[in-house]
């Protein structure tokens, strides 16, 4: 039955079914045709917030910048302070005709004057050389005596007249209602080059970092040793998360994430003061209008959504499926089941690849089968070809050895010679079977060569050891007769001293007792007779192992007619023993088979490898 005949048997109403595969993938792409609305929600949303960070990160940067000359403002109306002071009270203490209390008027009239003029200074405190204690706060009169044996007073001695940055913590002009950042100098006579004192300066901690936060930033001072400097009265979690603004001293991400919000930083060093400022700006507060269009995203999402699960459904039931179907059935068909068959209504191109499959796989069958028909007669056709030449020459031979011992009135040698003949071809042409053990081809081999030094006489002798774990692995039918025929006529029979043959076997491969996988079994037949020729051997294995070293297929099959025309002839066995390797490979494998080793006038060697069977494993 041809394509054509099984496609005009089936029949399909549904017109849907039988449409074209094109139309049906058409019909999809309609579905999906709004995937680039998607795309373009998506590269939309993407350029939105690529704007967002910019405009963040610009507005960030600029309060950052508003906020860092501030602070460097502040800080340098204090050390400009500190430096104009020095200069008036050297003044002062230099002028050897101003009374002292005329000098302690002008000294309290000039600090006063001081936090006038600089923006940002809170309170100026002066300690001169004689221990009196002049501040523009009348608050720290009152701890005058700590003040003066304070630690901020003794570090000073060894700054030379550098106005520096008194450490925060300890600061003795701090008090509970007001923290101060103190600037501190050892006053020093520019003239005459001796101390005169100490000079503090006080700026309101609040007053320089103010402003600091706002509903969507937050701003960070950190001094020298990376401590933050937080504002009083500041109630927000964020400046209490100490492992935060631990990280955001020394991060080097632009962006950041808190507590599942995106944050967006910045940061800048008061270069002058070694003080860092860092700012974060929430990127979520920061884009209102982000939610409506992320509303968009979502509605336009989910609609798509529908409709791909719509898409997805109608290609899975009209053409993901049978694709699967055919996918799976021509799987188990390439594995070897040959039953397998589809059966699609359709008329699309998947019914028609469908009922070519099945086409296919049915020609594929009846050709397996013909070609297994065809190797099975052809094995026992070489069986008999082998069995036949056994037969004439073979028999003739033996029978003139009984006649000649019944001549010579040896009844009872050919007795024995008779019983012999009987056991060889009852084991050798008896039976059907084209797989027999080990154990039975010995016994074949064992008669054949018994009748064979009996006819020979002392030309040559026999030796057979084979280990009995390999005699229940099988072995194809009159392996090793040829091999034996053709070690007498080829090589013993030729030799003018006496010969020797000896068939050994033995188990070889995997060491371990328990796995048979790699383990096979190898017989040898070995004769020390007259052996064969390199050239020779080199095309007999070329045959043997099927790895041609002929110039083409038409070279290889004339060797073969060669080697059996020559066999005809000459009464050889070359024929048997190509038959014997391809046999083998037949059964069992390319991996087994026969290989030959000889030496010119030293003897030859024929190994046999067929696989090994486990009987004590199996019981």
């Amino acid at each position: 039955m041809t394509i054509e005949d099984m496609e005009k048997l089936s029949t399909g109403k549904n017109r849907a079914r039988n449409m074209s595969i094109k139309y049906k993938i058409a019909f999809i792409t309609m579905l999906v045709a709004l995937i680039p609305m998607v795309v373009l929600t998506v590269l939309m949303l993407a350029f939105y917030n690529r704007a967002i960070m910019q405009r963040a990160d610009k507005q960030i940067e600029e309060n950052i910048r508003i906020m860092s000359d501030r602070l460097s403002s502040v800080l340098q109306n204090g050390e400009l302070c500190s430096n104009n002071l020095t200069i008036e009270f050297g003044n002062y203490y230099n002028d050897k005709s101003m009374r002292q209390v005329t000098r302690d008027s002008k000294i309290t009239s000039q600090l006063s004057q001081s936090l006038l003029i600089y923006n940002g200074i809170s309170s100026i405190v002066f300690i001169d050389k004689d221990g009196r204690f002049y501040s523009s706060d009348p608050y720290y009169l009152g701890d005058s005596i700590n003040i003066r044996y304070s630690d901020y007073v003794l570090g000073l001695s060894d700054q030379g007249g550098k106005t520096v940055m008194m450490p925060l913590e300890s600061n003795p002009f701090s008090r509970d209602d007001k923290e101060v950042i103190t600037m501190g100098k050892h006053v020093i006579n520019i003239v005459s080059g001796t101390h005169l004192g100490y000079l503090f300066i006080n700026m309101d901690k609040d007053y320089l970092i103010e402003s600091s936060q706002s509903e969507i930033s937050y701003y960070f001072l950190y001094d020298t040793d990376a401590r933050l400097i937080k504002q009083n009265g500041v109630i927000d979690p964020i400046y209490e998360d100490e492992s935060l603004i631990e990280s955001l001293f020394d991060t080097n991400d632009k962006l950041i994430k808190y507590k599942n919000e995106s944050y967006l930083l910045s940061r800048q060093v008061i270069t002058d003061y070694k003080w860092t400022l860092v700012g974060i700006t929430n990127l979520n507060k920061f884009n209102v209008t982000g939610r409506d269009l992320r509303f968009i995203i979502l509605t336009t999402s989910s609609f798509t959504a529908v409709l791909l699960i719509i898409s997805v459904w109608f290609s899975a039931n009209f053409v993901t499926k049978p694709l699967k179907i055919l996918h799976d059935g021509a799987q188990e068909i390439a594995e070897g089941d040959m039953s397998v068959r589809f059966r699609f209504r359709t008329k699309d191109e998947i019914g028609r690849l469908g009922r070519i499959f099945n086409y296919m796989t049915q020609r594929n069958l009846e050709l397996l089968q013909q070609v297994d028909d065809e190797a099975r007669k052809k094995r026992e056709y070489e069986l008999a070809l082998i069995q036949e030449q056994v037969k004439p020459h073979f028999l003739y031979n033996t029978l003139d050895i009984i006649i000649m011992l019944i001549e010579m009135n040896r009844a009872k040698e050919a007795s024995r010679v008779t019983h012999k003949l009987a056991n060889y071809y009852k084991n050798s042409l008896s039976g059907s079977e084209e797989i027999v053990t080990i154990e039975r081809e010995i016994q074949i081999i064992t008669d054949y060569l018994d009748l064979q030094t009996m006819r020979y006489g002392d030309k040559f002798s026999y030796e057979i050891d084979v280990d009995e774990n390999v005699f229940m692995s099988l072995i194809p039918k009159m392996t090793l007769q040829p091999l034996v025929e053709n070690a007498i006529y080829h090589g013993v029979k030729n030799k003018a001293s006496s010969g020797k043959i000896l068939v050994k076997g033995h188990v070889v491969g995997c060491n371990d007792q328990d796995s048979t996988s790699d383990r096979r079994v190898e017989l040898l037949v070995i004769d020390d007779g007259v052996g064969i020729g390199e050239d020779e051997l080199l095309r007999l294995n070329s045959l043997l192992s099927d790895e041609s070293v002929f110039d083409s297929e038409e070279d290889k099959k004339k060797e073969e007619a060669r080697i059996t025309e020559h066999d005809k002839i000459k009464g050889g066995s070359h024929f048997g023993l190509y038959s014997v390797a391809k046999r083998i490979r037949l059964y069992f494998g390319n991996e087994y088979g026969a290989e030959i080793e000889s030496i010119k006038d030293k003897g030859t060697t024929v190994r046999v490898y067929v696989p090994y069977s486990d009987v004590s494993n199996k019981s």
